[in-house]
Formats: structure tokens, C-alpha cells, sequence
């Protein structure tokens, strides 16, 4: 019985890499899942729930308040500017922008999950699809919408680096995929259930992994994947704020840890 409830304690508790801390910056958001910061430091995160329940929240100065109801299963957010766009994983209205205070919804895209700017203006959206998910860019000002890689399974996240090229992870894969001038190769693989992708400005890349007990934090850079953190529960988006902590969405938990080094 001791046995069990340390392996219990154990699994709840998180482990981080040498140099490495945490604390939590908001709870109670069921099924928390994208995050993003705005210029005021104001943070927007979804909850991923489903049957029309999803919610787009907004957290400033330690209070939270909700920004838009009856979302289907919201899972990634981009801010540019006062625009929102927000990715459903539904088969139906998947891609919505929300501006001026009004919701509306790009045709043709299917089950949106990750989402990511590029440094010419658009967007990078990958579909999680049982098949026949995509890897798409599209134009926000025409709304065209270009389709980089098809034949997908389980999309999950996508970015790009500096370099400008395009990765991305599908669920059921081990691989981070990286897309550049047509091809598709792999940068790293040993990955379990990777979810998101954070391309960062010095070349590194950071990569959750969803798992309910055993989800990790990982940072890829130089071809080596490195483990900032370990034990979390289905960990989804992380992103890094103005004062150079990551904060991370920790599904399982309904929390936000700000994760920095100590």
C-alpha cells in the first residue's frame, strides 16, 4: 500500500531539469489547452471542451473573466494585433476569427488544431485528422488558403524557425517533421504523443508531449533533445512571456505553471 501511494505521489508531482523551477499562475480552467499572450501582458487561453462547452478566457492581474461561450473544442489561439484566430478541432466551422467583437468562420478547413504565424504575415494551421489531415497556410487579408503537405495522421502542432523553415508533429508519430522548399524530412525522432511546437528565436524548439501521467517538456536544439520537464499531465501549449519564463498548460490539472529558471 506504501508502494502505491509514493508511485501516486510521484506521478503528481512534476520534475524538472536541474536549474530549473516552477509555480502556478492560474487554476481552475478545465481543460485549459492554447495559450497567448497580448503588448500588455494580458493572457488568453482556451478550454477544450466539447459539445459547444470550449471558452476563450482572458487573465490579467490574477483575475480571470470569459471572452466568447460555445466554442467546439477550441485548441489553438494566435494573437495579431486585436485579432484572434482560434483553431476548433471540429470537422466543421474549425478555423474562426474574432475581432471587433465579432466571431467568423474560414471555409474549408477541417478539424484545426496547431496554429503558428510566419514571418511574412500569414498563418500555418495543421488539421488532426484520422487521414487526410493538412498542413496549410493561409492568407488572413484574402483568406486563401494553400496546402503545404497533405495525407496527415493526427496533426498536433506546427511552427516555424527563424531559418524559415516549417515543423510540425502528428500524434501518432514519433517525429518532429520538418518541411522546407517542398520536402519533408526528419529533424529528431523518439517523441511520445507530441502535441505542441514553439519555435523559439535562437533556434530551439519547445515540444509538450500529451500524455496523462508521463507528459514531458522538451526543448530541441543543435539536433538534441533535451528534458526540462517530466510527470505532467497532458501538457499542451507553452509559450514564453515578456519576462523570459515559460508558461505551460497543464490539461489535466485545469492550471498554468510559469516555468523559469531558479
Amino acid at each position: 500500500m506504501l508502494t502505491l501511494l509514493l508511485i501516486y505521489l510521484f506521478i503528481r508531482t512534476p520534475i524538472f531539469a536541474p536549474g530549473y523551477d516552477y509555480e502556478v499562475f492560474a487554476v481552475d480552467l478545465e481543460q485549459v489547452s492554447a495559450l497567448a499572450f497580448d503588448a500588455n501582458g494580458d493572457l488568453y487561453a482556451t478550454l477544450e471542451q466539447r459539445h459547444g462547452q470550449g471558452r476563450l478566457m482572458h487573465i490579467s492581474q490574477g483575475q480571470t473573466s470569459q471572452i466568447l461561450d460555445g466554442l467546439e473544442k477550441p485548441d489553438g489561439i494566435l494573437l495579431r494585433g486585436n485579432t484572434l484566430f482560434i483553431t476548433n478541432e471540429t470537422e466543421g466551422e474549425s478555423f474562426a476569427v474574432y475581432e471587433y467583437g465579432k466571431l467568423r468562420y474560414l471555409s474549408g478547413i477541417h478539424s484545426a488544431e496547431g496554429i503558428a504565424a510566419t514571418a511574412d504575415g500569414r498563418i500555418l494551421v495543421v488539421e488532426d485528422r484520422k487521414q487526410q489531415g493538412r498542413l496549410l497556410r493561409i492568407d488572413p487579408l484574402t483568406s486563401a488558403v494553400e496546402v503545404l503537405v497533405d495525407d496527415l495522421i493526427e496533426a498536433e502542432g506546427v511552427c516555424q524557425s527563424a531559418t524559415g523553415d516549417i515543423y510540425y508533429v502528428e500524434k501518432t508519430s514519433d517525429r518532429l517533421a520538418r518541411y522546407r522548399d517542398g520536402q519533408v524530412t526528419t529533424a529528431i525522432a523518439g517523441l511520445h504523443n507530441p502535441a505542441y511546437l514553439n519555435c523559439l528565436q535562437d533556434g530551439s524548439i519547445l515540444i509538450t508531449e500529451d500524455r496523462v501521467n508521463f507528459g514531458r517538456l522538451l526543448r530541441y536544439r543543435n539536433g538534441e533533445i533535451e528534458v526540462l520537464a517530466r510527470h505532467l499531465r497532458a501538457p499542451q501549449s507553452v509559450i514564453v512571456g515578456s519576462d523570459g519564463a515559460y508558461y505551460l498548460a497543464e490539461q489535466r490539472r485545469n492550471r498554468i505553471l510559469r516555468i523559469h529558471e531558479c
